[in-house]
């Protein structure tokens, strides 16, 4: 009798632990926002893991993480289609798009001059509040969403990774809100990556001049005796 009075009692806390965390979501998302946060979530975990079963998703985080760390952004690169991204995007809705991204206009200073558009923070103030929200418990995502209040760009995130690895206490892998952040920043850096194939070779080609001429400097600096 003991054991099933704690077998109901577990499942009615069970459940509203879980239509809390919904709730939490429907603070700053509509219920079809929510659908496509998950597809975009689902599809994030497939593209780098081959595995879109969301139990598995702290797994997939930690057996990457590694990779992670030392290719940087080339490994999401590497990974994430951007034919599929762009397949995706399709898939939800202008609403859920705008309510995290925006396509603004950049431009090279340098020779060759260009502009074109790429990705960026769509100023939503209902998404900035989300990110508040999941910052009260873990401080990076905190520093993230003030720069990205502040300054209005999403960073690059060369120190996410290493924030998993050394502080992982900071971390909660089985936070569904916390695997949608992620999520988003690592799809936000293959966009940006890839969205403009123009920009993308410039880019390459200023990194192989400049790779150029720090050779020639180490030639012509003379040896001391």
């Amino acid at each position: 009798m003991k054991s099933t009075l704690l077998y109901f009692m577990l499942l009615i806390f069970g459940t509203s632990l879980g239509q809390n965390s919904q709730m939490d979501l429907e603070t700053y998302f509509s219920e079809s926002e929510i659908e496509d946060l998950n597809l975009i979530t689902d599809f994030f975990q497939m593209e780098l893991c081959g595995d879109a079963n969301r139990s598995n998703f702290s797994s997939c985080i930690k057996n990457s993480i590694q990779e992670l760390a030392n290719w940087e952004q080339f490994y999401v690169q590497e990974k994430i289609s951007w034919r599929k991204q762009k397949k995706m995007y399709s898939k939800i809705s202008d609403s859920t798009f705008h309510k995290i991204w925006s396509l603004c206009k950049t431009w090279r200073t340098i020779e060759p001059k260009y502009e074109y558009k790429e990705i960026c923070f769509g100023q939503n103030e209902k998404f900035a509040q989300f990110l508040n929200e999941i910052g009260q418990s873990n401080h990076y995502i905190k520093k993230y969403s003030d720069r990205l209040e502040g300054v209005g760009v999403f960073e690059s995130g060369k120190f996410l990774v290493w924030n998993i690895i050394e502080h992982p206490e900071n971390w909660n892998l089985e936070d569904r809100k916390e695997q949608m952040f992620l999520a988003i920043h690592f799809l936000t850096q293959n966009d940006k990556a890839k969205r403009d194939k123009k920009a993308l070779r410039l880019e390459r080609r200023d990194i192989r001049k400049m790779e150029r001429n720090q050779k020639r400097k180490k030639k012509t600096v003379p040896n001391k005796a």
